[in-house]
């Protein structure tokens, strides 16, 4: 059976997750229909790979995985690790710099596990959103020596925009600076992003690029809105991540994932 995409590419927050973080009946049922069919279908997230096993195992998937923004590519059912780059030990030194002087929450990701200086009501909501277990170890400067995955301001939304602002042209030639939730300030390898790594995982499975289809929602999204062969955005994502999709499904909450899915792939809806 010839299938309109081999590869499908799904970001977890605001995208395949409702307002609860959780998988509707509908889009789990639209998912695993289309592995039934043959379909590799690979969750694409900006979380650490820790936090995405609990919606890779609800969904059945063995696939690799993409987290943290492109970062990091493992295997879920092999185990093999596709790809691991990591934020250049000294750039984030300087960032940890910055978050103590402006008295920000500053995450620190090495070997898939979340370091902060102290719990902060920041550090919880992002631990509540995401399931990730919080390490506090009072400064972060004994990471001094340690290149981590990336690391993460967490803010309110107008304090993350003006440092993106501020930030973004001053590492710009160090690293991959995004905003992916309006919380999140996001500071990545240089080159690292989420197209690049739906890339290397089509490669893998020797899948042509137009046999492609990516789900997402955010700014960190837009790179592999824009390299799969097609690129689904919904209804409830930013403005730029609109801008470069061939497509717009429903919102997250209105099952947006799924309804594409069965479109595109001809099988009936569930009913709930």
């Amino acid at each position: 059976m010839s299938l309109p995409y081999e590869l499908i590419s799904l970001d977890l927050d605001l995208t395949l997750l409702d307002a609860h973080h959780r998988i509707s009946p509908r889009n789990k049922a639209a998912v695993r229909q289309c592995v039934a069919l043959g379909a590799q279908v690979i969750i694409t997230s900006g979380r650490m790979y820790r936090c995405t096993w609990d919606y890779v195992s609800e969904l059945g998937l063995t696939a690799p995985v993409i987290a943290y923004n492109g970062a990091f590519i493992k295997h879920a059912g092999t185990g093999e690790v596709l790809r691991h780059a990591h934020l250049d030990a000294a750039t984030a030194q300087e960032l940890v710099g910055i978050s103590q002087a402006l008295g920000l929450n500053l995450n620190y990701y090495l070997d898939d596990n979340l370091y902060i200086a102290a719990p902060n009501p920041w550090s919880d909501l992002y631990a509540r959103r995401t399931g990730a277990p919080l390490n506090p170890v009072g400064d972060l400067r004994c990471f001094a020596d340690r290149a981590p995955t990336k690391v993460l301001f967490v803010a309110a939304p107008e304090r993350i925009a003006a440092l993106h602002d501020e930030l973004a042209p001053r590492f710009r030639d160090r690293a991959y600076v995004t905003i992916s939730n309006v919380e999140y300030l996001e500071f990545m390898p240089q080159g690292v992003d989420k197209g690049k790594s739906l890339a290397v995982v089509a490669d893998y499975f020797g899948i042509a690029r137009e046999k492609t289809i990516a789900f997402g929602d955010a700014n960190n999204d837009i790179p592999v809105l824009a390299w799969a062969g097609l690129g689904v955005a919904m209804a409830n994502g930013k403005p730029d991540a609109l801008a470069v999709a061939g497509r717009i499904a429903p919102t997250n909450d209105d099952d947006g994932v799924a309804q594409v899915l069965e479109e595109l792939y001809g099988f009936a809806p569930l009913h709930i």
